[in-house]
């Protein structure tokens, strides 16, 4: 019985009897010790801590030109090779179509990387408590659901009122601001324009409801390349009032679209702004817990396991979405790998969407059948998402046929030993 044939039986016999299914048995670790099946693994990660010297390779995608060529079985050894070096391992189902990791995991209907992506980040935030939704949390699902409106915030005696367009952060109004901190004052104070301008432009402003920038540049009181750096400040400065909100309230108010269609000056990228000060610090609770308890720990010390969940109509609109794309961020911070089975490439484009935000790419190869025709397919389709291809591993290869492997079989273990 080959390696293959040996885990089929081992998972259809845990199907049988679910009340004993235990992911651990699936592992190399309790095959016999004279299968090479277990070195096989240990060159695989040595391999790709090579590939690594000068990109760090912390997520990688385990694909396949078509099916059953031994890929979740890859996947899910991998996983567990890795996490025997003390490295925390996450193994993603991205299969959405015809998953089998959900078999693994005790509870019967987990939401699983579907339910994450089209469930939770559609949560309705109408109006809440800040301790439950962090500015974060409001942030991404008013992002995710492409919701155009007011997000308002308040606690104690501060008002930041933050503006969405169709999903996209596009103002910001610090609505108790400091008087020394307020755009106004600080063209006064740098001698850009006088008082009595000032006074000229907040009286338009209040009968028109523009904004001031753009008032100021409109009369021709200030340059536009002078004026575009107080107001990347002012936003700034907003935003970082409302990140400050740990506690307090929220609600979120409708708008038409129409509402952003008035003239305005705005320099910067208010949404790009707020992506890059919220690197590695953004405050999301409420995210984070329904993360955390979507994923399983195995009776494997550092391996973790997320389920794909139930299979949506449509998977390529899930996983090209930026709710993926946070996803993948998201877990590359909390874990030192990421393990994605995904789907075969020829038969479905659900690989080529995820690739690219991964560091690496392992395409599986089943020796002796697999048509080389599709194999280089495969791999030109792989290589138009510019993804990073870090090699290729042969499945199931009938190795009493290669003469040499005997003497290195034997050579090996003379000189390592068992290794971990």
């Amino acid at each position: 019985m080959n390696i293959q044939e040996l885990l089929k039986t081992q998972i259809l016999d845990k199907i049988r009897e679910p009340k004993n299914l235990s992911l651990t048995e699936l592992f190399v670790k309790n095959l016999p010790s004279h299968f090479r099946f277990k070195e096989s693994f240990r060159t695989l990660r040595t391999n790709i801590n090579f590939s690594s010297i000068d990109k760090e390779v912390r997520s990688i995608l385990v694909t396949s030109s078509v099916e059953k060529e031994g890929k979740t079985t890859t996947a899910l050894n991998l996983a567990y090779t890795i996490s025997q070096l003390d490295k925390s391992v996450l193994l993603l189902d991205g299969d959405l179509r015809k998953p089998s990791l959900g078999m693994l995991v005790s509870e019967k209907n987990p939401p699983g990387l579907s339910g994450l992506l089209s469930d939770t980040f559609s949560t309705e935030v109408n109006a809440g408590v800040l301790e439950e939704f962090g500015v974060g949390d409001l942030f991404r699902l008013l992002n995710f659901q492409k919701k155009t409106g007011v997000l308002r915030l308040a606690f104690a005696d501060e008002k930041v009122n933050i503006y969405f367009d169709n999903g996209t952060l596009k103002d910001v109004n610090w609505l108790t601001r400091p008087e020394d901190k307020k755009l106004v004052t600080s063209l006064i104070k740098n001698k850009l324009i006088t008082p009595e301008q000032a006074e000229i432009a907040m009286s338009r402003k209040q009968r028109t409801d523009q904004k001031l920038g753009f008032i100021l540049i409109n009369m021709g009181f200030v340059k536009e390349e002078d004026m575009a750096g107080f107001i990347n400040l002012h936003m700034i400065e907003g935003l970082r009032a409302a990140m400050a909100f740990k506690s307090g309230s929220f609600s979120f108010e409708k708008l038409s679209e129409t509402y952003f269609q008035r003239p305005s000056f705005d320099p910067s990228d208010l949404h790009q702004m707020y992506s890059q000060a919220v690197i590695g610090e953004e405050n999301i609770p409420y995210l984070r817990n329904k993360l955390d308890t979507a994923i399983f720990k195995t009776d494997t010390q550092n391996l973790h396991i997320l389920p794909s969940g139930p299979c949506p109509p449509d998977p390529t609109e899930l996983l090209a979405s930026e709710r993926m794309s946070f996803l993948l961020t998201f877990f590359k911070q909390q874990f030192d790998f990421v393990i994605i089975d995904s789907p075969p490439v020829l038969p479905a484009s659900d690989a080529l969407l995820i690739a690219p935000q991964t560091d690496g790419v392992i395409l599986i190869i089943k020796g002796g059948s697999t048509d080389r025709k599709m194999v280089k397919k495969a791999l030109e389709q792989i290589m138009t998402t510019q993804a990073n291809i870090i090699g290729t591993v042969l499945c199931q290869v009938d190795v009493k046929k290669e003469g040499y492997y005997k003497y290195y079989s034997k050579y090996y273990d003379k000189y390592y030993g068992e290794n971990p």
